[in-house]
């Protein structure tokens, strides 16, 4: 091993290894420090400041934009490529230290910089341009095509259609500013490539091709889209709404052209291509409706139970709270039903987009309190046996074949009427006194 580093040491013209070490070796250790060093300083210091630069920039509404391009320094792409710069520029003094001949690779890299830096100065400065035009193009559209959907839609809609309207808004603009994003993305890579010498005419041609072969593959996804059109135009339902499709109820979190994203009440999240709408049900348009069927017992005065159910309509109507949340005050629609065990009274009223449910609770909260105030009874299920009309009951001989009907006839003759029972009943009670008697008279 020995003979090894001495031969290497001879050839780069050393005689010994502490002569390398203090002319050339300190110098290679030195650089080693310096870089690693450097690359501390950057990691420890410069990007928590980059960091902290990104998030102050982003929180205010003038530079979101900015943070969000310096935000693209603080990532690990860019934190390994600098270390891949550091270690490149240590690896080349270490050779030049060590005594290689490091020209060809320095002039290599410098031709190669110099190619760069003229592209960059000529065509390259007018891609970058066009980058950062369509990175800001499409900032813009994220930024005023949601102002510009909401101002329009809210200007059409009616009195007290405030919600509503701002259901369908945020719906349109997410819609509208997704498509017009991926118009800008792809006109901009055609452009781009036009400007790389990338012929785009076969590109077009083969996307042409791919689009005709995807086409026959993706029909679910062709009707997936065509049935999101329509369900945006006609306005089905928008987002925030509470609807029922494809057999799956639920908050609509998020729609567009190919899919509706609902969350159910335990929180869990169904994504619907849209294809598969068959029937929606909205829930939550325009207005809601509350609708409770309230069971009374059959002994209760009904008019007097529809009084105070109106009663209790009213009450709630005119809660400061709750009634700001009612339409139409809850009244008794009707006489719904004759059940086995109650009479049925359908209560009706209207509220406001997903208030329903909670007037439901209020309104039984309030019935139930009142009925107990008013001695009202809401009856269990319950079952009652009719055993039928009285019947005489069935002798003995009633239940004997035809061959005993005479003897039968015979007995029923000699049936013995009540004052018959209670004479021999009397008698009965005689003889055993006089034997009690007997048996005294023994014992004396």
């Amino acid at each position: 091993m020995n003979n090894f580093f001495d031969s290497i040491l001879n050839y780069l013209g050393y005689e010994s290894f502490t002569k390398w070490f203090l002319s050339e070796g300190v110098w290679a250790i030195a650089l080693i420090i310096v870089i690693f060093l450097i690359w501390f300083i950057f990691h420890k210091f410069a990007r928590p400041k980059i960091s902290s630069l990104a998030t102050k920039l982003k929180n205010r509404d003038e530079t979101r934009d900015v943070g969000v391009f310096v935000s693209l320094l603080d990532t690990k792409a860019f934190d390994t490529s600098v270390l891949v710069v550091l270690l490149s520029f240590m690896s080349v003094g270490l050779l030049s230290i060590i005594g290689v001949n490091v020209s060809p690779i320095s002039s290599y890299f410098q031709e190669k910089s110099v190619n760069i830096f003229s592209w960059v100065f000529s065509e390259g400065l007018i891609i970058i341009f066009m980058i950062l035009a369509i990175w800001w193009i499409v900032r813009i559209i994220e930024r005023i095509f949601p102002r510009v959907v909401t101002t329009f839609v809210m200007s059409r809609s009616e009195y007290g259609e405030h919600e509503e309207s701002e259901k369908r808004a945020t719906t349109l603009s997410r819609v509208f500013t997704g498509g017009a994003q991926i118009i800008v993305v792809v006109s901009g890579i055609f452009m781009i490539l036009s400007k790389l010498s990338i012929p785009v005419g076969p590109v077009l041609a083969g996307f042409g091709v791919v689009g005709i072969a995807v086409g026959f593959g993706a029909q679910h996804l062709i009707r997936d889209l065509i049935s999101g059109i329509f369900v945006i135009a006609e306005n089905q339902y928008r987002t925030g709404d509470v609807v029922t499709i494809a057999g799956t109820s639920g908050l609509v979190e998020d729609i567009n052209l190919r899919r509706t994203i609902l969350r159910d009440l335990e929180g869990t999240v169904h994504v619907v291509p849209n294809g598969e709408i068959a029937v929606s049900a909205n829930r939550t348009k325009n207005y809601s409706r509350v609708v409770l069927d309230i069971g009374v017992a059959y002994k209760e005065n009904l008019e007097r139970v529809i009084m105070i159910l109106n009663q209790i309509g009213n009450e709630i109507s005119a809660d400061p709270v709750i009634g700001l949340n009612i339409i139409k005050a809850p009244q008794v629609l009707r006489i719904q039903s004759l059940d086995d065990s109650c009479i049925t009274i359908r209560i009706l009223g209207d509220c406001k987009p997903m208030k329903q449910w909670n007037l439901r609770s209020e309104l039984i909260r309030r019935i139930k309190a009142r009925f107990d105030i008013e001695g009202i009874e809401i009856p269990f299920p319950h079952q009652t046996v009719y055993w039928g009309d009285d019947q005489p009951r069935l002798t003995i001989q009633e239940k004997t074949p035809e061959k005993t009907n005479k003897k039968a006839k015979k007995d029923k003759k000699e049936d013995l009427k009540p004052e018959a029972i209670e004479q021999i009943l009397a008698e009965f009670a005689l003889a055993k006194r006089g034997s009690l008697w007997n048996e005294q008279d023994l014992d004396e």
